[in-house]
């Protein structure tokens, strides 16, 4: 866990350094990529997530076969949706408004998300938890010296973009012929990925990273560095909150039935209590706070740093408790979801000129997320519990 804060806050500072060493025009261009970038790497979540259930599901067989076989699966599903993006290179660059130069670092970007977290989830399915820790920070320091090496040549973003990918190509390359499974035992037939369940997955998390990627990317460009600025800050919070989710995950697809419900409430407290904490140091010192990330920029997102700290909080406590429901194949949050994405959109073509206007859309977003998200969460509990008296009832008869 401790390991987890510190590749949090590397990965925090590695934005930070860039907004104090790009030119204004350059960080406007690094959000909108960044924008793409969280997007493109939704798929290594979902595939992550998939490998972890079902790796944790069988990992008392021989799982090489499965290894190879998903490996060359992923690598075909890797190369044709990279092709495609590029291919549709011009219409995403209109889009995003950033120059069509970087739709090739962002193309290989694409390819990284949907092949190369095969180890990740592997690793957390046999609950190696550490080793998978210890992989995000050598991959955390060497984006850091990739981006540096990039702006000391002064390149534009493109180290930066590349930055995003290279570490974990280096990392699979090194680490996929390690991972093995103590057991011989063959298992009793084929084991395969449910692609139905990872494309409902990536769906999921999709549709759940838009709130805080799809904003910068149809902000006013007027306002998209202060506002980037903004979201920089409030990302400190978000991400040092769901710090604990991909433990969550891996503990949730090893737990019996009955540890499920408390290991989710313990990991959603510790959550809030990370969040709530960051927001009210955020509060105390938002001045400093300001000055130092930004070197005295962006001074007019001052007073709406801790209101979007706490809704930022909100947010990750929604996403925690969304992909809780995954390690149990429930999807009925997606319809929710795509509301929310085209409330989103609605909400931003309505109403974007000023900094404040898009603080406001973003409020609205959270808590319609977080409303939903509970009732969601509520009702499944419910019906559950109910599921469990009913099957208790049939083996009592």
């Amino acid at each position: 866990m401790l390991i987890g804060i510190v590749v949090n806050i590397l990965n925090y500072l590695f934005n930070i350094f860039l907004a104090r060493n790009l030119t204004d025009t350059d960080f406007g261009f690094y959000n909108a990529a960044i924008g793409i970038i969280t997007l493109a790497q939704i798929p290594t979540i979902a595939i992550q997530t998939a490998l972890t259930k079902k790796v944790a599901q069988n990992k008392k067989v021989n799982l090489k076969k499965f290894k190879t076989r998903s490996t060359l699966q992923l690598l075909i599903i890797a190369i044709s949706i990279s092709i495609l993006f590029y291919l549709l290179g011009n219409y995403i660059s209109y889009v995003a408004s950033i120059p069509q130069g970087y739709i090739l670092p962002l193309t290989l970007v694409v390819f990284g998300a949907i092949f190369t977290p095969i180890i990740k989830g592997f690793l957390l399915g046999l609950e190696k938890i550490l080793s998978f820790n210890l992989i995000l920070l050598f991959e955390t320091l060497l984006k850091f010296l990739i981006a540096i090496i990039g702006i000391d040549f002064d390149i534009g973003i493109t180290p930066p973009i590349l930055a995003c990918v290279l570490p974990s190509l280096i990392t699979f390359l090194v680490i996929f012929p390690l991972i093995k499974t103590k057991s011989e035992k063959k298992p009793k037939k084929d084991i395969k990925l449910n692609y139905k369940t990872i494309t409902l997955t990536f769906l999921t998390f999709l549709l759940l990273n838009v709130p805080f990627t799809l904003d910068l990317i149809l902000v006013n460009q007027d306002v998209r560095a202060s506002y980037g600025a903004l979201s920089l800050v409030g990302k400190i919070t978000y991400f040092a909150s769901i710090m604990i989710a991909t433990v969550m995950i891996s503990k949730l697809a090893n737990s019996k039935e009955k540890d499920k419900k408390r290991n989710l409430l313990i990991s959603l407290l510790i959550s809030a209590l990370t969040g709530i904490g960051i927001s009210l140091l955020i509060l105390l010192f938002k001045e400093g706070i300001v000055s130092i990330m930004f070197d005295g920029k962006y001074t007019e997102i001052v007073n709406y740093v801790f209101p979007y700290s706490l809704a930022m909080t909100v947010y990750a406590l929604s996403y925690m408790m969304i992909t809780s429901l995954l390690v149990d194949d429930s999807y009925v949050h997606i319809y929710f979801l795509i509301f929310i994405s085209v409330l989103q959109a609605t909400l931003f073509r309505m109403n974007n000129y000023t900094l404040h206007n898009v603080f406001i859309n973003q409020i609205v977003i959270y808590s319609a997320l977080s409303v939903f998200t509970v009732i969601i969460l509520f009702f499944y509990i419910q019906k559950r519990n109910g599921e469990k008296e009913e099957k208790e009832i049939k083996q009592g008869s």
